[in-house]
């Protein structure tokens, strides 16, 4: 009984971790990337920006402010949940320039700028080792160009073949100090603003909106703010896309504390079909106990070959049948009944047929049928009928 319940309460415990595993873990799972002290986190850069330029979101709401507004998505960040907060920011902005154009306004409308930061790493914990981690390998490609709101490619590029547009109207941007390959991304609707020869975007634009993408986290992660130099480029880069903040930023944790994506256990396990699940597994349960509980009389093991008169005939039947000699059966047993019938009534053993015949009438055609009977049918309907004549006269 340990076993069943224990065993049913660990499968039960597998399936609703299938369901839910993603959801727990982003609730008490790794910190926000904005949060973290790790080498791929961005808890330097935040300090960095509230020490130097804070700023004070709106009711509470990260989404709300109207400096610029940090995205610092993970792989396991639903592309949806980034695309909504890029909307809604581009929402307000429209709403905020159609309210300035229907009043008199001292300054220009609020621009609500929108940064998001590519994760480029997939780290894992080290054991026993507090916050620290290790790189297990890169961010997969696919994944993150969807937290890109418009069509793009990946580019990676060399650090010396990077560098602030000449062309752009951003200015103030500096070059980061980073040693190896950087990733860019290029595309028909991404203007670059920190960018490569070939036109890839490290820090780029999306035109027709103030939503930017900066390309390659390894720019302004922990590991990066260790160098004076990436973080003054940092602080130019929030001041260049948004002076009317002097680059003042809040970072969004929301995309780590999202919902995650729907299943089939969740459908179960959730209004308005959880009712249905309580009343199924109820319904498991009771079947159980029913079942435990044994009814009616102990079934004893039978005996291979069972006892008695009966039992003997049975196998002898089953043992003439696996011969194939149950098509002989009628002549034989006529032959048997013969003898027996003529003993009994006088006439002994090698009674003849007729004289059973003139004595009793009928017995001749009985005994014909025995014998010409090919099948067990045939043979057991004239050996029902012998048994008749034998209560009828008493022979």
């Amino acid at each position: 009984m340990i076993l069943v319940i224990g065993g049913a309460l660990l499968l039960l415990g597998a399936i609703l971790l299938s369901g839910f595993g993603g959801d727990v873990a982003r609730i008490v799972g790794d910190a926000p990337a904005a949060d973290r002290k790790d080498g791929a986190g961005y808890h330097a850069f935040r300090r960095l920006v509230d020490t130097v330029q804070p700023a004070a979101a709106a009711d509470g709401d990260p989404a709300g402010a109207a400096p610029i507004l940090i995205l610092t998505p993970s792989e396991t960040t639903r592309p949806q949940d980034v695309k909504a907060i890029v909307d809604r920011r581009i929402a307000m902005a429209e709403a905020a320039a159609e309210d300035d154009d229907g009043e008199d306004s001292e300054g220009p409308p609020p621009r609500y700028a929108t940064l998001i930061i590519l994760p480029k790493w997939q780290v894992a914990k080290l054991p026993l080792q507090g916050a620290r981690v290790q790189r297990t390998g890169s961010a997969d490609t696919f994944k993150v160009m969807q937290f890109i709101p418009t069509n793009a490619e990946w580019h990676g590029e060399q650090v010396r073949d990077t560098g602030p547009m000449a062309d752009t109207v951003f200015t103030g941007l500096r070059p980061f100090a980073v040693v190896g390959p950087v990733q860019a991304v290029k595309g028909k609707a991404i203007t670059p603003l920190i960018g490569a020869r070939d036109g890839a975007a490290v820090l780029g634009q999306i035109d027709g909106s103030d939503t930017f993408v900066l390309a390659d986290a390894d720019l302004v992660n922990n590991r990066a703010m260790a160098d004076e130099r990436n973080a003054l480029a940092a602080l130019a880069m929030l001041r260049a896309i948004d002076p009317e903040h002097g680059g003042a930023a809040t970072f969004d944790r929301s995309l780590h504390f999202g919902a995650g994506d729907r299943n089939l256990v969740k459908l179960l396990f959730l209004p308005p079909f959880l009712g249905v699940t309580l009343a199924l597994i109820a319904a498991a349960i009771l079947a159980g106990i029913a079942a435990a509980n044994r009814f009616g009389p102990i079934v004893r093991e039978h005996r291979a070959l069972a006892a008695g008169k009966r039992a003997l005939i049975d196998n002898i039947v089953s043992l003439t049948r696996l011969a194939g000699r149950t098509r002989n059966a009628g002549a034989r047993y006529a032959d048997t009944m013969l003898e027996t019938i003529g003993r009994r009534v006088g006439l002994g053993a090698g009674a003849a047929i007729d004289r059973l015949d003139a004595i009793h009438p009928g017995y001749s055609d009985i005994d014909r049928s025995l014998r010409d009977a090919r099948t067990e049918g045939e043979a057991l309907a004239a050996a029902t009928r012998l048994h008749a004549w034998k209560k009828e006269t008493g022979a």
